[in-house]
């Protein structure tokens, strides 16, 4: 089945959230925004084609398939259009840290949500292009990221070795969201954060 993805719109996706936010109270279903839509909450362009979220569970609704990374895809009838929700519960080595950041969501607005922090973490897992942009731009914004934060809980939940492997990734962003280069770097002793 092919689904014909149009950008969302405001009303259309904030329809399919009050939907999916109904189902998942009714059917005990802990979830929180993730992807395009939490980074328009945060300050960043919204371009997404569809709704992503991390749960504890699966929803009631007919799949549309699985994805990649665990969860399945749902297709919610707004009044102008049907909006896909991906609706991601990863079963790999990664699912234990995705369970603390859903359980440390916040509300907006009524909403559930990924912290800042939680949001850079699960990118870096990601790995796309677009999401070391997103976590660039998240930490490029003044005071919204704990950098300091985001290696506690690495460190916290999968260790310092865990932490040791990927710290060099973390502070190239940082120094990305930060405006350093390369030569930058080089004139630098060790500006990283305490490893």
């Amino acid at each position: 089945m092919t689904i014909n993805l149009d950008l969302l719109d405001d009303e259309s996706a904030t329809e399919a959230i009050k939907t999916v936010a109904e189902i998942s109270k009714t059917n005990n279903v802990s979830w929180a925004l993730v992807g395009g839509l939490a980074m328009a909450i945060y300050g960043g362009d919204c371009k997404s084609k569809n709704i992503a979220t991390i749960a504890d569970k699966l929803l009631p609704l007919k799949n549309q398939g699985k994805l990649r990374q665990g969860g399945e895809r749902y297709l919610i009838k707004t009044n102008k259009k049907e909006v896909a929700v991906d609706w991601i519960i990863r079963n790999d080595e990664f699912k234990k840290l995705f369970q603390v950041a859903l359980q440390e969501a916040v509300k907006i607005s009524d909403v559930p949500i990924l912290t800042p922090e939680w949001l850079v973490i699960l990118k870096f897992i990601a790995g796309r292009f677009k999401d070391q942009e997103d976590a660039v731009y998240l930490l490029s914004k003044k005071g919204l990221v704990n950098r300091k934060l985001v290696k506690e809980k690495i460190v916290n939940h999968v260790g310092a070795t865990a932490w040791g492997m990927a710290k060099h990734g973390y502070q190239r962003w940082f120094d990305l969201a930060d405006g350093k280069t390369r030569e930058d770097e080089r004139n630098e002793k060790d500006g990283y954060i305490d490893s």
